[in-house]
């Protein structure tokens, strides 16, 4: 049994895959399993991996008909044999240590999670490259949730990519299927939970921005999840008034979808979706304004109320002016 089971979805991805495998096999800490997910791929990534899988004895491979990336990792949890969880996204690579040094300071903190910062990789232009930088602290999950969740830089809780995790955090958790911004659920989900996480200065790992990344093809359905994820996020704020400013950043947060949304209509069905997402943030909007927020925060929750999208492109079209409300 190993160690460190390694999680990796794989779809459409023959030309980005070998160096993807190729820097986890390269591992200084040697005691894991790859579980490689051909999620239902139509190029020769599957081929791929069963090329590794004949060299290493440590690469597993299921392969699956097309069930996108949070059942593909699902199927990952329920082979992985290791005491600790690891998931890589397979168009990007990590660093040589990487899983050595979240390993140890794993040991060291007696945490549930240990998050690494991560550096933006363009392929158009290496000199748009830039990194996270987020500093060593340890806090619960509870703390990210209702606050550190909704900086600016929200995005280094919610990708699961840049962490480990002790096995023990999926007795009763999975990742939701069917859903695209899959990793807004789960964090939804993960972060209220009894857990600690640490984070740990180190950059290890290496997000690859290109065209063809399904994060990058934007679609309608995808802009309903993730407002989705956001207003399920905001119903548990207004659970509790302490709350509210939380709840507001988080709408505000939400309008850039919604009109992305707008924009993204094809058909009856998806303008009769639209109508209720709009409808649910003017709901919002309206709950979140007899809360404790301040003035000039429920000044703009009164135009967001009447006409979201258009207060959005307001805010957009006057730089900084979101930003003053936040």
């Amino acid at each position: 049994m190993a160690e460190v089971s390694i999680i990796v979805p794989v779809y459409q991805v023959e030309k980005y895959i070998r160096q993807c495998v190729d820097s986890i096999l390269a591992q200084t800490f040697t005691d894991f399993e790859l579980i490689l997910v051909d999620d239902g791929s139509r190029d020769m990534s599957g081929e791929v991996c069963d090329e590794y899988a004949k060299a290493d004895a440590r690469v597993k491979v299921i392969h699956t008909e097309n069930v996108r990336a949070a059942e593909a990792r699902n199927k990952g949890i329920n082979l992985a044999s290791g005491n600790y969880l690891m998931f890589i996204d397979s168009d990007d690579y990590i660093s040589a240590d990487m899983v050595e040094i979240l390993y140890r300071n794993m040991q060291k903190d007696n945490v549930d999670i240990v998050a690494c910062n991560y550096r933006y990789i363009f392929e158009d232009d290496e000199n748009k490259d830039f990194s996270t930088n987020f500093v060593a602290e340890t806090l619960s999950g509870k703390d990210v949730f209702y606050h550190r969740k909704n900086e600016r830089n929200y995005g280094y809780w919610t990708v699961v990519w840049n962490k480990l995790y002790k096995k023990e955090v999926f007795k009763k958790l999975r990742f939701r299927t069917g859903k695209y911004y899959e990793d807004e659920f789960f964090a939804n989900d993960m972060y209220r939970m009894n857990i600690n996480i640490a984070t740990i200065t180190d950059c290890l790992y290496f997000y690859r921005q290109h065209d063809c990344s399904t994060m990058k093809t934007k679609s309608i359905a995808k802009s309903f999840d993730v407002i989705e994820a956001f207003q399920e996020r905001i119903y548990v704020y207004l659970k509790n008034e302490q709350y509210s400013k939380q709840a507001y950043k988080v709408l505000v947060y939400s309008l850039e979808h919604l009109v992305e949304a707008k924009k993204l209509i094809s058909n009856e069905d998806e303008k009769g979706r639209f109508i209720q997402a709009e409808k649910r943030t003017r709901t919002i909007a309206k709950q979140i304004q007899k809360s404790r927020v301040s003035l000039l925060q429920r000044v703009s929750l009164i135009f967001i109320g009447l006409n979201p999208c258009h207060t959005f492109n307001l805010g957009m079209k006057f730089r900084g002016l979101l930003d003053r409300f936040l």
